[in-house]
């Protein structure tokens, strides 16, 4: 569950510390009134994120995905119900993915082939299965522990504190613990996280776009 880890295989954990570039995402959306809160505070910066979406809350408010890609936002495979993968056979892997890949499919049509394993977790049957279905998962090297924090402050200080350049940020839009879970100080420190590093002449960057410089540089290296 070690979010940097390689052993299992490669994941997409972000850029050398060199980059000034950060990209904001978000999972266990859509969720109502916080994603549509979170879209408001994205726009006013004039920043895009990268969401993964939980397949049933997809289902239930398809009209939420939809503005979030009609926003210019990239949207990500976070399973269907969100179990532990390490637990889950390979079967169950598939069918998981297989079945937010169709909900997603449905709510919006072709979407991003990048994938994010709930609690980060994954064993090598779980990254085998991924990359059959064309997948490419997707870690994080910083996170703000938003999930359980007990104020703005706390999650602000948690992502300061390891913000280094070229990080994937993990936060929070919703929760697979029930639709409509307050995510209010995600929200918030959104606003302030850009704020802040922006006017340190940082750039907040889709997970893709992320992607494609680094392969720019691999090639340029090379």
């Amino acid at each position: 569950m070690a979010p940097t880890g390689q052993w299992y295989g490669r994941t997409f954990t972000g850029m050398p510390r060199t980059s000034k570039h950060l990209a904001l995402t978000y999972d266990d959306g859509p969720n109502e009134p916080h994603t549509q809160r979170l879209l408001e505070v994205l726009a006013k910066h004039d920043v895009k994120a990268t969401f993964f979406l939980m397949g049933k809350y997809v289902q239930q408010r398809p009209d939420i995905v939809r503005e979030v890609v009609q926003a210019g936002h990239v949207i990500g495979n976070h399973t269907f119900t969100h179990p532990n993968l390490f637990y889950r056979s390979g079967r169950q892997v598939r069918e998981e993915l297989l079945q937010c890949r169709q909900a997603i499919t449905d709510a919006v049509g072709e979407h991003s082939n990048l994938f994010r394993p709930p609690f980060g977790a994954r064993r090598p049957v779980t990254l085998r299965v991924v990359r059959q279905l064309g997948l490419v998962p997707v870690m994080w090297n910083v996170t703000g522990y938003d999930w359980s924090a007990p104020s703005v402050d706390y999650i602000e200080k948690k992502v300061t504190g390891k913000v280094r350049g070229g990080n994937v940020i993990l936060l929070h839009d919703g929760s697979h613990r029930a639709f409509g879970y307050d995510r209010s100080r995600s929200v918030i420190v959104t606003d302030r996280l850009i704020a802040k590093y922006k006017a340190q002449g940082y750039a907040f960057v889709t997970v893709p776009e992320m992607m494609r410089t680094v392969s720019r540089q691999a090639s340029a290296a090379s």
